[in-house]
């Protein structure tokens, strides 16, 4: 069973039972009362009981929603970024001990998230330095305020986010995690630690996009191989892929040298849909490929989908290098001399269109 925990560093105890409704608040409640603190366990318990609910609550990540366009004032979302957070003592009062906080979302152009929340709602008197200065965190909020460029969030949880998968005792990605080319079985053989010269990485360049379906299929012992069509969600679908010890269903995305450069939120198509596409196949392992480097903005969304509430699931990023290396232990790199590598330049693509056969 898959599900999310939640540990409080902040919690707005009001909001979070006014999101939770009658039901799950007094169950809450019920279940802190039981304990040998019950005003100290409540935010712990509302926390458990938030994630439980998050799924049938409707909380869409708030980068997903950025992307989708389709964010409005009012909605409740979850951001998991690097958020700077700062200290008002101008604007206290009894009761109240601002906080601000700032985080920029990269969505194929920058957003300011942004919002205020008191601290003196922290779950513990511990919770106040994990909120200071910077740190990677969830958070949910309502969305108060919205232009192109900023969100403005009030606060109802912040802390730490785990996607737990029960049935994995004995191994195996928990949904939500990156998984690394080195985590499979398949490329057991492959040392991704070995450095790729200038001369391969520009004959990865030169590698049809079809020739690395094929050979990774190979590779992975996944005998169907699909054609190229218009409406795919992926590239390659596979149940065949061994990912730290057990076996996975993996969808993939392989992106050629149509585009050979390095990889942002904007070479996936119209608001980056491909990703979007990509995470509805019904797989446990989603796979972007890339001839190229592969921007952060793209890991984020990436992990952003993966973290997804209402289906979490795993993620994997192959780019250029990586590409190379496993190429390279087939024996599929072409030959190119060094001298070669400045005319990558001129190979820019023309005009609008970013991928010629529908990518």
């Amino acid at each position: 069973m898959t599900r999310i925990a939640l540990e409080p560093y902040f919690l707005h105890q009001d909001q979070v039972q006014s999101l939770l409704g009658e039901q799950r608040t007094e169950s809450a409640r019920a279940r802190a009362a039981r304990r040998s603190q019950p005003e100290s366990a409540l935010p712990y318990v509302l926390a458990t009981e938030l994630a439980e609910a998050l799924s049938s609550l409707g909380v869409g990540e708030l980068a997903r929603c950025v992307l989708e366009q389709n964010l409005r004032t009012g909605q409740v979302v979850g951001a998991e970024l690097e958020f700077a957070f700062q200290r008002d003592r101008g604007h206290d009062a009894p009761g109240f001990k601002p906080v601000s906080f700032t985080a920029v979302l990269d969505a194929g152009k920058p957003v300011r998230v942004t919002g205020t929340f008191n601290s003196a709602r922290t779950a513990s008197s511990s919770a106040t330095g994990s909120l200071a200065g910077n740190r990677r965190v969830y958070l949910i909020g309502t969305v108060t305020n919205l232009s192109a460029s900023q969100v403005e969030l009030r606060p109802v949880f912040i802390g730490i986010r785990s996607v737990i998968d029960d049935r994995l005792a004995a191994g195996g990605p928990a949904p939500g995690a990156r998984v690394y080319p080195g985590d499979i079985g398949q490329f057991s053989a492959i040392d991704f630690a070995s450095p790729l010269t200038e001369a391969e990485r520009e004959a990865v360049l030169r590698v049809p996009e079809d020739v690395v379906k094929h050979a990774f299929a190979g590779l992975i012992g996944e005998s169907y191989v699909p054609k190229d069509w218009g409406g795919e969600r992926s590239d390659l679908y596979t149940s065949r892929v061994f990912a730290r010890g057990r076996q996975v269903s993996a969808a993939w995305l392989f992106k050629g040298p149509g585009y050979p450069r390095a990889m942002d939120v904007r070479a996936l198509g119209k608001n980056g849909d491909q990703i979007d596409r990509l995470f509805t196949e019904p797989a446990e392992l989603l796979v972007l490929q890339h001839c190229h480097q592969i921007k952060p903005s793209v890991v984020g969304m990436m992990d952003t989908y993966a973290h997804d509430a209402r289906r979490p699931r795993c993620y994997m990023i192959i780019d250029g290098a990586d590409t190379g290396r496993i190429l390279r232990s087939l024996g599929l790199l072409p030959a190119i001399p060094a001298s070669l590598s400045r005319q990558t330049k001129d190979r820019e693509p023309q005009g609008t269109e970013l991928f010629q056969r529908g990518h």
